[in-house]
């Protein structure tokens, strides 16, 4: 049950909207005293009431509702549906050491410098969930919603940080369309570096992925769907391969960075839930080390190289050499980068076609079809990506090698 909190928890961060908070303190007085209703409570603390925690460490976070007058107040959870309504945000202080991943996910992509020179080239994005209108009554018993800090923010050095949150997702029960704002009590914490604590931590979580990984595939469920007697065990086992993988994305050390590298085959996924080692590497504060070492590990048999993936490398390449490479995101920074980027790009679709031979079935289709698509791409420039001739040699070579290894077999 303990490891089923860790989705759940993250679930109900999204859900509540949980942010960086830039204003929001419209319930706090000039003092720092909330202004909340007579009554209406809104407690935020951690878990068990822990207050110092390793730099690295799950930091699990709870918000409590709750009403001295039984039914007087309604929590509603999507109050951005009502004039004024707003989720839950965070402020955290100071904020020099946070990273807020809504606004810096790590994941950048080499389509815009690749495409500069191409005529109405653009870009856009949305999503979001609005269909989430459960409404909560609020009474004596308060209601509780946890979630873990880290998926949203992470702090990135040791010391004392000040947390609060401020909403507008609370209404009077008669009145059903004034979200009412509020805010918490400040909870404070510590940070502490201990280097010792993140290799520990760090080897127990390997061990415990590398357990969980070998009873996932021994049982099938890596080709198979469980049948009804195995849910509840495929289940544990999924739940426990993400708590590790999130332990070893969230101490972000040079090691942790490089056991995430390891255990990165390239997929998106780890069984039913988004690859947290791919998470890891791109919120590593160490890039530096990061490309090296996926560009070494996209070679190996087991790895699965996709377009997204050759164009996420790519992109943090150009990042290292070009810090501000995105955040300017005007064209003609892009022009000036983009014959360097085409040259980046060349060399790692020809290091993953020169790979291919060497690839698993299955990896292998997948590399062949990924290296196909990059070599024809012209980016609006006469020539293809590689030339033709060297494209096909490569090809060429790779069903040589299959056909070789498959008379052997004979």
């Amino acid at each position: 049950m303990a490891l089923r909190c860790f989705t759940i928890a993250a679930l109900l961060a999204v859900l509540l909207g949980v942010a960086a908070a830039e204003d929001g303190q419209d319930a706090v007085d000039k003092n720092g005293r909330n202004n909340n209703p007579a009554g209406l409570s809104f407690v935020l603390t951690t878990k068990n009431g822990q207050t110092s925690f390793h730099l690295g460490e799950m930091l699990e976070i709870e918000e409590q509702y709750s009403s001295a007058v039984p039914g007087k107040y309604s929590l509603l959870q999507n109050p951005s549906k009502q004039e004024g309504g707003s989720a839950s945000t965070l402020t955290i202080l100071p904020g020099a050491g946070v990273v807020d991943r809504r606004k810096h996910p790590g994941r950048v992509s080499a389509n815009a410098i690749l495409n500069a020179h191409c005529a109405g080239f653009g870009g856009g994005e949305g999503g979001g969930c609005g269909d989430c209108d459960g409404v909560y009554k609020l009474g004596a018993e308060a209601i509780h919603f946890p979630y873990v800090l880290n998926y949203r923010f992470t702090i990135t050095a040791p010391g004392h940080y000040r947390i609060r949150a401020n909403a507008a997702n609370v209404v009077s029960t008669d009145d059903m369309n004034r979200p009412i704002p509020i805010s918490s009590n400040e909870l404070d914490v510590e940070i502490l570096k201990d280097d010792n604590w993140s290799d520990r931590q760090l080897r127990l979580a390997v061990g415990r992925y590398e357990e969980a990984q070998r009873n996932y595939q021994l049982n099938g469920w890596d080709v198979r769907e469980p049948d009804a007697v195995e849910i509840v065990q495929q289940t544990e086992t999924t739940l426990a391969m993400e708590k590790s993988a999130d332990i070893i994305r969230f101490l972000d050390t040079p090691d942790s960075l490089g056991e995430a590298v390891r255990l990165f085959d390239g997929s998106p996924r780890i069984a039913r839930y988004e690859n947290a080692f791919l998470e890891a590497i791109l919120e590593s504060s160490h890039r530096d080390l990061a490309v090296p070492l996926l560009a070494k590990r996209m070679l190996d048999e087991d790895f699965l190289v996709s377009v997204d993936f050759i164009d996420l490398l790519t992109a943090m390449t150009i990042q290292i050499e070009e810090p501000t490479a995105f955040d300017q995101g005007d064209r003609t920074s892009w022009q000036q980068l983009n014959p360097r980027t085409l040259e980046i790009l060349r060399g790692y679709v020809l290091a993953l076609g020169r790979s291919l031979p060497s690839k698993r079935n299955g990896v292998r289709e997948l590399g062949i079809a990924t290296f196909e698509h990059y070599a024809a791409q012209a980016y609006c420039t006469n020539d293809p990506l590689i030339e033709k001739r060297l494209a096909d040699e490569v090809v060429l070579q790779v069903h040589l090698e299959m056909e070789s290894f498959s008379n052997r077999l004979r």
